[in-house]
């Protein structure tokens, strides 16, 4: 029988500390299971616990920014996009989430205090210790201050301070990287590939009388993971006073059960 990782326990843990963050693992391994995919596409009040909300963000209301709600059985209780801040916060304080997942750089480069190149703190450079982190594991991320991610840095710090004042927990989330861990098509081999993958790891609730948007599935992917966080199936980078970066655990070769 296949593995999945899908986890109410933790394996194994593993940290590793740095100058900069600390580095958490933890992973489990369960059999998979047979399940019936249902289609929901409503909004479905959920006890504070059972809540977690994805935010595929953009720079701005020019591009839709993709929300997915996910309780956790891994149902979603709402995929749909929002353009401005405003619609963004309704959503949040309709469903009031246990947990929020951003794709969108939730911090600064370290030393930087402002996006001005001319300071004299843009000697720190535009890469955050965890931008390097990705790169290094072999994941192509932009850096945060790039000039086209500017817009998106500051809308991303600005809602993740906001969600933080009234005491929502918010993660950093990269979907394309945990795409690629849970063996999930990104979006640029297809949407329906991508959704047939998202339904394969378990999500269920994705539309079948539409087509969803990349941006709603890639804010679903942000909503997986943090359900996965909550069950103890993630890794993160960890730096001091900001949100933590997570994605789902990756398993080594040698912890998989042998092949049938």
């Amino acid at each position: 029988m296949p593995a999945s990782i899908i986890s109410f326990a933790s394996a194994t843990e593993m940290r590793v500390n740095g100058s900069n963050g600390s580095f958490v693992a933890k992973s489990i391994f369960l059999p998979a299971r047979r399940r019936a995919w249902h289609s929901a596409h409503v909004i479905v009040p959920e006890p504070l616990a059972q809540t977690v909300l994805g935010i595929d963000l953009r720079s701005g209301p020019r591009y839709p920014t993709g929300l997915a709600a996910m309780d956790r059985r891994r149902r979603l209780r709402l995929l749909s996009t929002a353009r401005h801040d405003d619609e963004i916060d309704a959503v949040i304080q309709r469903l009031r989430p246990a947990l929020v997942c951003i794709d969108a750089p939730l911090a600064l480069p370290e030393g930087r205090d402002c996006v001005d190149s001319t300071c004299a703190c843009a000697t720190a450079g535009i890469l955050r210790a965890v931008d390097r982190f990705c790169i290094a594991a072999g994941y192509r991320v932009y850096p945060t201050l790039l000039p086209s991610m500017v817009g998106l840095t500051l809308r991303g710090i600005e809602l993740a301070d906001r969600l933080r004042t009234v005491g929502i927990a918010v993660l950093e989330v990269y979907p394309g990287m945990a795409q690629d861990i849970l063996s999930i098509p990104r979006k640029r081999q297809g949407v329906d590939a991508l959704a047939r993958g998202l339904r394969r790891v378990g999500v269920r609730g994705l539309p079948r009388a539409r087509v969803a948007t990349h941006d709603e599935l890639d804010a679903a992917t942000c909503a997986l993971v943090g359900v996965m966080y909550l069950d103890g199936a993630t890794e993160q980078y960890d730096t001091a006073g900001e949100p933590p970066f997570v994605f789902p655990a990756r398993v080594p070769d040698s912890m998989l059960p042998p092949r049938a």
